[in-house]
């Protein structure tokens, strides 16, 4: 697919200033997605990894007003929220496409990155990740972690059943829809619950050691700890 006009004639300008820089936490599931598309893309970007609270400072309010991440600086522009980096990634600079070309398979893209925002990601990420990752000495608070099963296991059925034998969820090519998805299939994966509940779909479960295994992705992953 051949890149609008607009968006070439920005990368040509943009691109004789600097590459890309995108700023944000290593472990931001969204972070990931940002650098995963960079990735596929075949785009060189500079990581500019931030410290936990460095985002309500006034250096990282003033790219990003509501203080979240990722943020991408390319020359002249600044650009926040990841579904808008993630297009201008892919359409600004050379590469394989990661849009759909028909109406129907680009709504259905965009479908599964609205549900990333609105369900998929709160479900994941504070609901049920954070509380193993951010527990203090008494462990893991068993009562929230619990109580957010049920809908973490509605969620991946949804995915699963999405995907039937493909291994993408639109049109049997990689989108940007599968780039929001899999960081959070591999956050769950890294503890007990969710990982039992992704080996209950053994078609989704295939899909995450794909991408555990494909080095464009796992180079957008933040190290393992220490």
């Amino acid at each position: 697919r051949s890149r609008p006009p607009r968006c070439r004639r920005a990368a040509e300008r943009s691109g004789r200033v600097s590459r890309p820089v995108l700023r944000g936490f290593l472990q931001s599931s969204y972070v990931i997605t940002a650098r995963a598309v960079a990735s596929y893309k075949g785009v060189e970007i500079d990581f500019e990894p931030i410290a936990p609270g460095e985002h309500r400072k006034p250096e990282h309010l003033a790219q990003h007003p509501w203080g979240k991440v990722p943020v991408l600086r390319h020359g002249e522009v600044t650009l926040y929220e990841t579904p808008a980096i993630a297009v201008y990634l892919d359409e600004a600079f050379e590469g394989p496409a990661l849009q759909p070309e028909s109406p129907l398979a680009r709504a259905r893209m965009w479908q599964w990155i609205s549900a990333t925002a609105c369900y998929l990601y709160p479900h994941a990420v504070p609901s049920y990740i954070l509380r193993y990752a951010f527990a203090g000495s008494a462990g893991p608070d068993r009562t929230a972690i619990d109580a957010a099963l049920p809908a973490l296991e509605r969620d991946v059925r949804v995915i699963a059943e999405s995907l039937g034998s493909s291994t993408y969820l639109v049109d049997d090519t990689l989108t940007l829809a599968d780039l929001f998805v899999a960081p959070l299939l591999m956050g769950i994966s890294q503890f007990p619950e969710g990982r039992a509940i992704l080996e209950q779909h053994a078609n989704l479960a295939a899909v995450a050691r794909t991408f555990g295994t494909d080095e464009r992705f796992t180079r957008a992953l933040p190290p393992p700890p220490a």
